[in-house]
C-alpha cells in the first residue's frame, strides 16, 4: 500500500521507537525530547562523578603509598650504612684496646726476661770469677804440698790460709737469686671470649600507640595521649614530633612540611599549646627511646584542628582601641587625638 509513495511522503512521517537502555540506576522510564536527526543521549553525571572522584582518590591514595614506600627505601638504605659503618668503628674500638693491651702485656714479659736474665748473668759472671779464683788458688795449694823447706811451706801454708779466707767462693750463694718460672705472666682470656661472642645488638624499644579517642584538641592546643603495647622498664624517655598538613589520612612523603620534635618527654601523654591552627589538620608520631638508641615510630595519628579565622575592623572599632588584622591594643591617647582634630575642623569652619 505505502510502497508506490514518493520519498516526500515519508519525510512528513514522525518515527518511533521504544528501547530499554539501563546505564546508571534503577530500570524505569525517561521521557526524552530532541530534536530531529539527534541521537539519544542520556548522562547520569552525579554518579559518573563519584566514580571519577573515587577513583581519583585512590589514584592519589597509591601514589602516596609509593611515595612513602621510596621513602622508606631510601631510609633503609641511608640508615644500612650508617649502622654499617657505626659497626665498623666499634669493632675497631676494640681492636686498638686488643692491641694496647697485648703490647703492654707484651712488654712487662719482656721487661720480666731482660730482669731475670740480667740478675742471673750478674750471678754466673760472679761465679765464673770465683771458680778461676778458687782454681788458681787449688793450683797453688797443690805446688805448696811439694815444699821441702819448713820455713817456705809454712809461709805458703799461711797464704793459701789469708786467700782461703777472703776467697769468693765461700762468700757465694749457690742458689739462683730468680727462678725461670714465667707462669705468673700467663693469661686466660676465656671469660672474656665469652663475653665476646655473647655481643648482641642493643635491645630497641617497641614503638607506642597513639589513640586519636583519648587526644584532644582544644583552643589552640592539642593534647596527645599514648601507651605502650607491652610494658617496659627501660624506657627513658620519649620524642614527640608533630607537623601541619592540609591533607587527612595517612602522612604524605612530598609537598609537606617539616616534622617538628620534642624530645626527653617523661610521661605518656604531652600538650602542645600555643599553636595557630593554620592548617586543617595536624600529623602526631612518638618513638620510645632508651639508655642507648630510640625505637621505631609509632603509627602517624591525624587528628582535625578547627579554627574560626576572621580579622578584626579597624573603621568601626572604638577611637581608644589600635586594630589590625589580628592585634588589639588600647590607646589612651586615640580618643582625645580624634577629638582634638574634630575640635580643630569646627573652629576652621566658625571662623570662615
Amino acid at each position: 500500500m505505502y510502497v508506490s509513495k514518493p520519498k516526500s511522503f515519508w519525510k512528513s512521517v514522525l518515527w518511533t521507537d521504544e528501547t530499554k537502555i539501563e546505564l546508571f540506576g534503577k530500570a524505569n522510564h525517561s521521557t526524552v525530547y530532541r530534536k530531529l536527526n539527534e541521537a539519544y543521549k542520556e548522562k547520569n553525571t552525579e554518579a559518573l562523578q563519584r566514580i571519577i572522584t573515587t577513583l581519583a582518590n585512590k589514584n592519589d591514595e597509591i601514589q602516596n603509598f609509593i611515595d612513602t614506600l621510596s621513602h622508606v627505601l631510601k631510609g633503609v638504605q641511608a640508615n644500612s650504612t650508617k649502622v654499617l659503618s657505626d659497626l665498623d668503628e666499634e669493632f675497631d674500638g676494640l681492636y686498638s684496646v686488643l692491641d694496647e693491651m697485648k703490647e703492654s702485656m707484651t712488654n712487662s714479659i719482656k721487661q720480666e726476661q731482660a730482669h731475670k736474665c740480667q740478675e742471673l748473668q750478674n750471678q754466673l759472671s760472679q761465679c765464673t770469677n770465683a771458680l778461676e779464683s778458687s782454681e788458681e788458688l787449688l793450683e797453688f795449694a797443690s805446688r805448696s804440698m811439694d815444699v821441702k823447706e819448713p820455713e817456705e811451706f809454712t809461709k805458703a801454708a799461711r797464704q793459701i790460709k789469708d786467700r782461703v779466707t777472703m776467697a769468693a767462693a765461700f762468700r757465694l750463694s749457690l742458689k739462683p737469686k730468680l727462678s725461670d718460672n714465667m707462669t705468673h705472666l700467663m693469661v686466660d682470656f676465656s671469660q672474656e671470649r665469652q663475653m665476646l661472642q655473647s655481643l648482641k645488638f642493643l635491645p630497641v624499644p617497641k614503638a607506642p600507640e597513639i589513640d586519636p579517642t583519648d587526644c584532644m584538641v582544644a583552643d589552640n592546643c592539642v593534647t596527645v595521649v599514648w601507651r605502650m603495647s607491652e610494658e617496659d622498664n627501660k624506657i627513658d624517655h620519649y620524642v614527640l614530633e608533630y607537623r601541619k598538613t592540609n591533607y587527612d589520612g595517612l602522612p604524605r612523603v612530598k609537598d609537606e612540611r617539616c616534622w617538628e620534635m620534642i624530645d626527653n618527654i617523661k610521661g605518656t601523654e604531652y600538650t602542645l599549646s600555643g599553636l595557630k591552627f593554620d592548617s586543617k589538620f595536624m600529623n602526631f608520631r612518638i618513638r620510645a627511646c632508651n639508655k642507648a638508641v630510640a625505637g621505631e615510630y609509632s603509627d602517624p595519628v591525624t587528628l582535625e584542628t578547627k579554627a574560626l579565622t576572621f580579622g578584626l575592623d579597624n573603621t568601626s572599632s572604638h577611637l581608644n582601641l589600635k586594630v589590625e588584622d589580628s592585634y588589639v591594643e588600647w590607646d589612651p591617647m586615640g580618643g582625645k587625638s580624634q577629638e582634638s582634630k574634630v575640635k580643630g575642623k569646627e573652629n576652621k569652619g566658625s571662623g570662615m
